[in-house]
């Protein structure tokens, strides 16, 4: 069902006979009672806490319920720092940021038959990005403003954001300040232009409350400058100017592998806790291998700790990701299979039962634990 169904639905599950229950909750609370009964849907699913003690892909109930969130995603590591002097290196995977759940992690390695693998360590690109706070930035007189635009000295302009066709279908009104608040952010993050990509707050080692993070793609745009380069968000009458930053970035290096015997080869990760790690790098029966590297995870990385006789090029993970936001000001139905959402909406009218203290939110909890 889409996002305007699972609403008539939630109406249907509230509503006593010609009581109008319903009509306590504005679209937008509904909205988050939807948010958080599939976010509960999805960690029940994912662990085993549920009445079958099952986690994620140990039925084939289990697989169908989140096989449209599995993901996979592979990119290169920054070298980290040298564990042991000469002996275990260690280098950095950054989880992407729709991230939520690991299923499984493997590397590609450079080997050389058992010998010693040399290196070079080579500076990586530096990341350019703006910041701006949407009330300051976007808003004049009580109404936001039209778009926003990456101006150059030399004429160089490039359009970064602007209400996209499904928002304005949606109903949205630039003068319906803040109403539109919700909707307004959500269509930035999900529809910036091409050689943008706008992020809420974090974006990698980058931490901005309360700010938007506009990170410009430098390949698309290569006339960008720290110095001449402004963010601007405009209408007819306004114009408002933001500098453009550079990110040196916290782990700005990659060992580069020399040309010459080394082989590439896939191979599993081994996780260890972070309070085992060390005791196990010094272990020669149970140390980082090229078969089976040890890796940690913190934050936002994945550590993956080698020795001399291999060097990690790439990670590949596969993850369940975060879904877009149930909406209905934005269109946006449950990214979840077609089977999931009764169920969901269920979830949200029993939550809605309990909010309101009503004796049916019992028989509707026991329902669900049937259906489960």
């Amino acid at each position: 069902m889409n996002v305007l169904e699972m609403h008539i639905a939630w109406k249907q599950g509230m509503d006593k006979v010609h009581s109008e229950r319903d009509d306590q909750f504005l679209p937008q609370e509904i909205d988050i009672e939807l948010n958080r009964a599939m976010q509960r849907f999805i960690d029940q699913r994912y662990g085993k806490n549920n009445i079958y003690q099952e986690g994620f892909e140990q039925s084939q109930k289990r697989i169908d319920e989140l096989r449209s969130l599995v993901v996979e995603y592979e990119a290169p590591v920054t070298y980290k720092e040298e564990v042991f002097t000469n002996r275990i290196w260690a280098d950095s995977f950054q989880l992407p940021n729709n991230y939520m759940y690991l299923v499984n992690q493997r590397s590609r390695i450079f080997k050389d038959n058992c010998n010693t693998v040399g290196f070079t360590e080579v500076s990586l690109p530096s990341t350019f990005y703006f910041t701006f706070d949407l009330q300051n930035f976007f808003v004049r007189e009580l109404q936001f403003l039209d778009e926003i635009r990456m101006v150059g000295t030399g004429g160089q302009q490039a359009l970064v954001w602007e209400p996209s066709p499904q928002l304005i279908q949606a109903g949205y009104d630039p003068s319906q300040f803040p109403e539109n608040t919700t909707a307004l952010v959500n269509d930035m993050l999900a529809n910036s232009q091409p050689g943008f990509d706008i992020y809420w707050q974090e974006f990698g080692p980058l931490d901005f409350p309360g700010q938007f993070i506009v990170v410009v793609n430098t390949d698309t745009y290569p006339w960008v400058s720290p110095q001449t380069t402004l963010l601007q968000s405009v209408d007819d009458q306004n114009v408002v100017q933001g500098e453009l930053q550079i990110l040196e970035q916290t782990q700005d290096l990659k060992r580069r592998v020399p040309t010459g015997d080394t082989t590439k080869e896939n191979v599993l990760n081994r996780f260890s806790q972070q309070d085992d790690i060390y005791r196990l790098l010094k272990d020669p029966f149970n140390t980082t291998t090229e078969k089976e590297p040890l890796t940690t995870i913190r934050d936002s990385f994945i550590d993956i700790y080698t020795s001399s006789i291999f060097i990690i090029d790439t990670v590949k993970i596969t993850y369940i990701r975060k879904p877009l936001p149930i909406s209905i000001s934005l269109g946006y139905d449950c990214e979840l299979p077609e089977h999931t959402h009764q169920t969901i909406v269920d979830m949200a009218v029993a939550s809605g039962l309990e909010r309101t203290s009503d004796p049916r939110y019992k028989t509707q909890a026991a329902e669900l634990l049937n259906r489960e």
